[in-house]
């Protein structure tokens, strides 16, 4: 199946009996441009909006499953204390319940994880998406879908290999002001 490029503006709320709560939202004038099947969005959310012409709306909610998965308890995990040291001192400014931290294996895989309690001499950590076991309702507007080009395939895999990442201000890769002796370009053909 061909791969799509899409330009759509959106909300994403928490969608549960219990709970309604706002997310994440685009601005309508400054759309989210992206290439499917590359891991950038959730597989179920692309799947329904590239069945969508340019300039319909939508709303649609995704089933847990379909979104971030289950939650998953044996993912909740007690962790040494020593762990979150630095120089032999905990690091409690950013070590506390509620934290998000970024975590390695023992690989060098990185990956998010949110502190749930800490005791003397451990930490609990909740390797769960924060949305796992969330239904996710999205509404929007479609504003481009079409096949994705040879060029935007490739440059998005160079941008998410990190080859032509850390423009940060600059329009992204190959474009004016990228390749300003800031680092920007690197990798970008420039």
């Amino acid at each position: 199946m061909a791969q799509h490029y899409l330009k759509v503006s959106y909300r994403m709320f928490t969608n549960s009996a219990a709970s309604h709560k706002l997310l994440y939202e685009t601005e309508v004038t400054k759309p989210v441009a992206f290439v499917t099947d590359m891991g950038l969005m959730i597989d179920a959310f692309e799947e329904r909006l590239t069945q969508l012409h340019p300039g319909e709306s939508f709303d649609f909610t995704l089933q847990p499953a379909e979104a971030f998965g289950e939650r998953d308890e044996d993912l909740v995990r007690a962790v040494p204390k020593k762990i979150f040291e630095v120089r032999g001192r905990f690091i409690e400014e950013e070590v506390y319940p509620g934290a998000e931290v970024p975590l390695m294996d023992s690989e060098g895989n990185h990956f998010m994880g949110t502190i749930v309690k800490i005791t003397d001499t451990e930490v609990t950590v909740d390797l769960n998406n924060p949305l796992a076991g969330k239904a996710l309702q999205f509404t929007g507007t479609v504003h481009e879908n079409r096949e994705a080009t040879l060029q935007e395939i490739e440059q998005t895999a160079k941008i998410l290999s990190g080859e032509c990442g850390g423009c940060g201000g600059c329009g992204g890769c190959g474009s004016e002001g990228c390749g300003d002796g800031n680092g920007c370009g690197k990798g970008c053909g420039k």
